[in-house]
């Protein structure tokens, strides 16, 4: 049984139940006046039921789209999970052998997130979400300059 079919019963029963009472302002015998009161009492709990069923339902209703969204959400990321692949020091991910990123492990690692790190120059990212910095394989140290202290300033620091 589905909602419509309940909230036409539900109309139909309101219906009936008007007809009764319009019965019961007619002139009519005491006992057909006791057995419409009967009825008309037994449409009313009939039509609370219906009433309490419709609201079970909605809410039936509601909680299984809930349900069938996560389900969704859960399958995405699982398929998702099957694409990532982990190349030191970051994520990547793989579809149709096209390879993707990097993405920051911290992120992925923490909340799920896929968070494409930028920059790239010298193999050096960094991850805009959570800053957390990345050196790639070939990643080089930047050179130290070093400067001399000039001769005229070591001499006079001898006085």
């Amino acid at each position: 049984m589905d909602i419509g079919s309940i909230t036409s019963a539900y109309s139909a029963l309101k219906s009936i139940k008007e007809i009764g009472t319009a019965l019961l302002d007619q002139k009519i015998d005491s006992e057909a006046k006791r057995k419409v009161n009967e009825v008309m009492e037994e449409l009313g709990t009939i039509q609370d039921t219906l009433f309490f069923i419709r609201e079970e339902l909605l809410q039936i209703q509601e909680e299984k789209q809930s349900l069938k969204s996560k389900i969704v959400e859960l399958e995405k990321a699982l398929e998702l999970k099957g694409r990532v692949v982990w190349n030191k020091p970051s994520y990547w991910t793989i579809a149709n052998e096209i390879k993707d990123g990097p993405f920051c492990q911290k992120c992925y690692d923490s909340d799920n997130k896929l968070i494409r790190l930028q920059g790239g120059g010298n193999d050096k990212w960094v991850c805009m979400e959570c800053k957390s910095p990345y050196y790639g394989p070939d990643y080089k140290p930047p050179k130290r300059i070093t400067t001399h202290k000039s001769s005229w300033l070591e001499g006079r620091r001898r006085w």
